[in-house]
Protein backbone atom coordinates (compact mmCIF):
# COMPACT_ATOMS: atom_id res chain seq x y z
CA UNK A 1 0.00 0.00 0.00
CA UNK A 2 1.90 3.03 -1.14
CA UNK A 3 1.30 6.14 1.57
CA UNK A 4 -0.42 9.30 -0.32
CA UNK A 5 2.14 12.18 -0.58
CA UNK A 6 0.78 14.74 1.39
CA UNK A 7 0.98 12.58 4.43
CA UNK A 8 4.43 12.28 2.92
CA UNK A 9 5.29 15.91 2.76
CA UNK A 10 3.33 16.51 6.84
CA UNK A 11 5.94 13.78 7.97
CA UNK A 12 9.11 15.25 6.50
CA UNK A 13 7.98 18.60 7.48
CA UNK A 14 7.73 17.27 11.38
CA UNK A 15 11.09 15.80 11.20
CA UNK A 16 12.49 19.12 10.07
CA UNK A 17 10.98 20.49 12.68
CA UNK A 18 12.41 18.54 15.23
CA UNK A 19 15.59 18.94 14.42
CA UNK A 20 15.52 22.71 15.15
CA UNK A 21 16.72 23.13 18.71
CA UNK A 22 17.07 26.90 18.52
CA UNK A 23 15.76 28.69 21.34
CA UNK A 24 15.17 32.93 21.36
CA UNK A 25 17.07 33.91 25.05
CA UNK A 26 16.37 37.79 26.08
CA UNK A 27 18.91 39.34 28.64
CA UNK A 28 17.55 39.60 32.17
CA UNK A 29 17.64 42.54 34.66
CA UNK A 30 18.79 43.41 38.45
CA UNK A 31 16.82 46.45 40.00
CA UNK A 32 18.71 47.03 43.27
CA UNK A 33 16.35 49.09 46.20
CA UNK A 34 17.66 50.73 49.27
CA UNK A 35 16.83 51.44 52.02
CA UNK A 36 18.40 53.93 54.61
CA UNK A 37 16.86 54.86 58.26
CA UNK A 38 17.95 56.37 61.38
CA UNK A 39 19.93 59.25 61.45
CA UNK A 40 19.86 61.56 57.94
CA UNK A 41 22.84 60.15 55.73
CA UNK A 42 25.66 62.95 55.47
CA UNK A 43 26.28 62.69 51.61
CA UNK A 44 23.36 62.26 48.49
CA UNK A 45 24.52 59.36 46.93
CA UNK A 46 26.02 55.88 47.39
CA UNK A 47 27.76 53.60 44.59
CA UNK A 48 27.16 50.31 43.16
CA UNK A 49 29.21 47.54 41.46
CA UNK A 50 28.47 44.63 39.38
CA UNK A 51 30.98 42.13 39.59
CA UNK A 52 33.47 44.61 40.87
CA UNK A 53 32.63 46.89 37.52
CA UNK A 54 29.74 49.16 36.05
CA UNK A 55 29.58 51.89 38.82
CA UNK A 56 26.02 53.09 39.38
CA UNK A 57 25.46 55.76 41.56
CA UNK A 58 21.95 55.81 43.71
CA UNK A 59 19.88 57.69 46.37
CA UNK A 60 19.88 56.79 50.22
CA UNK A 61 16.14 56.26 49.79
CA UNK A 62 16.00 55.21 45.91
CA UNK A 63 16.64 52.11 43.26
CA UNK A 64 18.81 51.50 40.23
CA UNK A 65 19.20 48.64 37.71
CA UNK A 66 21.26 46.97 35.63
CA UNK A 67 19.61 46.23 32.40
CA UNK A 68 20.60 43.78 29.74
CA UNK A 69 22.83 41.31 31.82
CA UNK A 70 23.17 37.84 30.35
CA UNK A 71 21.99 34.99 32.75
CA UNK A 72 24.22 34.16 35.70
CA UNK A 73 25.49 34.86 38.91
CA UNK A 74 26.54 38.50 39.86
CA UNK A 75 27.36 40.12 43.29
CA UNK A 76 26.41 43.55 43.63
CA UNK A 77 28.30 45.89 45.90
CA UNK A 78 26.86 48.96 47.64
CA UNK A 79 29.66 51.33 49.03
CA UNK A 80 30.87 54.29 49.32
CA UNK A 81 28.82 55.32 52.40
CA UNK A 82 28.94 58.33 54.61
CA UNK A 83 31.01 57.96 57.42
CA UNK A 84 27.61 57.68 59.74
CA UNK A 85 26.02 55.29 58.51
CA UNK A 86 26.84 51.06 57.53
CA UNK A 87 24.83 48.63 56.08
CA UNK A 88 22.33 46.51 57.57
CA UNK A 89 23.64 42.67 58.00
CA UNK A 90 27.09 40.82 57.43
CA UNK A 91 28.06 42.20 54.44
CA UNK A 92 27.20 44.75 51.89
CA UNK A 93 27.31 42.38 49.12
CA UNK A 94 24.78 40.38 47.69
CA UNK A 95 25.07 37.51 45.24
CA UNK A 96 21.97 37.45 43.13
CA UNK A 97 21.01 34.65 40.15
CA UNK A 98 19.80 36.50 36.88
CA UNK A 99 17.48 34.20 34.64
CA UNK A 100 16.98 35.19 30.59
CA UNK A 101 14.21 37.63 30.73
CA UNK A 102 13.68 37.96 34.23
CA UNK A 103 13.78 40.89 36.86
CA UNK A 104 16.14 39.87 39.41
CA UNK A 105 15.66 41.99 42.66
CA UNK A 106 18.45 42.89 45.27
CA UNK A 107 18.25 45.20 48.29
CA UNK A 108 20.45 46.70 50.93
CA UNK A 109 19.32 48.28 54.69
CA UNK A 110 21.29 51.16 55.29
CA UNK A 111 21.32 52.20 59.42
CA UNK A 112 23.03 55.99 59.98
CA UNK A 113 23.81 56.99 63.17
CA UNK A 114 24.01 60.25 64.36
CA UNK A 115 27.98 62.02 64.06
CA UNK A 116 29.70 62.22 67.05
CA UNK A 117 33.17 63.94 65.07
CA UNK A 118 33.74 65.88 62.17
CA UNK A 119 36.79 67.84 60.44
CA UNK A 120 38.01 70.94 58.96
CA UNK A 121 39.30 71.29 55.65
CA UNK A 122 42.17 73.91 55.61
CA UNK A 123 43.49 75.22 53.16
CA UNK A 124 46.97 77.67 52.91
CA UNK A 125 47.41 80.51 50.36
CA UNK A 126 50.86 82.59 50.80
CA UNK A 127 51.23 85.42 48.12
CA UNK A 128 54.34 87.95 47.69
CA UNK A 129 57.88 87.06 47.20
CA UNK A 130 60.11 85.70 48.26
CA UNK A 131 57.95 82.15 49.31
CA UNK A 132 59.28 80.25 52.07
CA UNK A 133 60.71 77.92 50.39
CA UNK A 134 60.51 74.98 52.64
CA UNK A 135 56.83 75.56 53.56
CA UNK A 136 55.29 75.77 56.82
CA UNK A 137 54.18 73.18 59.81
CA UNK A 138 50.66 72.98 60.44
CA UNK A 139 49.03 72.53 63.71
CA UNK A 140 45.76 71.31 64.71
CA UNK A 141 45.01 70.82 68.89
CA UNK A 142 45.21 67.49 69.31
CA UNK A 143 46.78 66.00 66.16
CA UNK A 144 50.46 65.52 65.61
CA UNK A 145 52.05 68.46 62.97
CA UNK A 146 51.97 68.01 59.66
CA UNK A 147 54.21 69.31 57.03
CA UNK A 148 52.24 71.78 54.38
CA UNK A 149 53.44 73.56 51.49
CA UNK A 150 52.75 77.21 50.89
CA UNK A 151 49.93 76.57 48.96
CA UNK A 152 48.54 73.63 49.54
CA UNK A 153 45.50 71.96 51.35
CA UNK A 154 44.77 69.37 54.15
CA UNK A 155 41.99 67.96 55.40
CA UNK A 156 41.41 66.39 58.91
CA UNK A 157 38.98 64.12 60.42
CA UNK A 158 37.58 62.61 63.83
CA UNK A 159 37.80 65.39 65.36
CA UNK A 160 35.83 66.02 68.88
CA UNK A 161 33.05 68.40 68.69
CA UNK A 162 34.07 72.08 70.22
CA UNK A 163 36.74 74.71 69.83
CA UNK A 164 40.06 73.67 68.36
CA UNK A 165 43.14 75.61 67.66
CA UNK A 166 44.68 76.37 64.29
CA UNK A 167 48.17 77.31 64.12
CA UNK A 168 50.72 77.80 61.14
CA UNK A 169 53.82 77.26 62.60
CA UNK A 170 57.45 77.63 61.14
CA UNK A 171 56.57 80.69 59.16
CA UNK A 172 59.62 82.60 57.79
CA UNK A 173 60.53 86.08 59.14
CA UNK A 174 59.17 88.16 56.35
CA UNK A 175 55.96 86.36 56.03
CA UNK A 176 52.98 86.91 58.31
CA UNK A 177 50.05 84.69 58.80
CA UNK A 178 46.97 87.39 58.22
CA UNK A 179 44.21 87.58 60.53
CA UNK A 180 45.59 86.18 64.06
CA UNK A 181 47.99 82.94 64.27
CA UNK A 182 46.91 80.83 66.16
CA UNK A 183 43.31 81.04 65.93
CA UNK A 184 39.91 78.82 67.49
CA UNK A 185 37.62 77.14 64.97
CA UNK A 186 34.75 74.93 65.89
CA UNK A 187 34.29 71.54 64.99
CA UNK A 188 31.20 70.50 64.00
CA UNK A 189 29.77 66.58 63.92
CA UNK A 190 29.19 65.10 60.63
CA UNK A 191 30.66 67.98 58.93
CA UNK A 192 34.19 69.34 57.60
CA UNK A 193 34.53 72.94 58.44
CA UNK A 194 36.42 74.84 56.10
CA UNK A 195 39.64 76.75 57.04
CA UNK A 196 41.20 79.40 55.16
CA UNK A 197 44.54 80.28 56.19
CA UNK A 198 46.35 83.54 54.20
CA UNK A 199 50.02 84.00 54.29
CA UNK A 200 51.15 87.28 53.30
CA UNK A 201 55.60 87.57 52.04
CA UNK A 202 58.40 90.06 51.13
CA UNK A 203 57.14 93.23 51.04
CA UNK A 204 54.53 94.47 53.33
CA UNK A 205 54.78 90.84 55.27
CA UNK A 206 56.87 89.51 58.53
CA UNK A 207 58.89 92.36 60.31
CA UNK A 208 61.32 93.98 58.67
Amino acid sequence: MRTPAPLVLAVVAALLGCGDTTESSSPGRILVTVSTRGAPPQSDEYLLTLNGSDPLSVTPNGSASYEEVPEGTYVVHLFSLADNCVVSGSSNQRSVEVRDGEVAAVSFSVLCSVPETGGFHIVVSTTGTPLDADGYQLSVAGTPLRGIEVNAEETYEGLAPGAHLVTLKDVADFCEVLGGNPQPYTVVPGKSVRVAIDVSCGEGGGPS
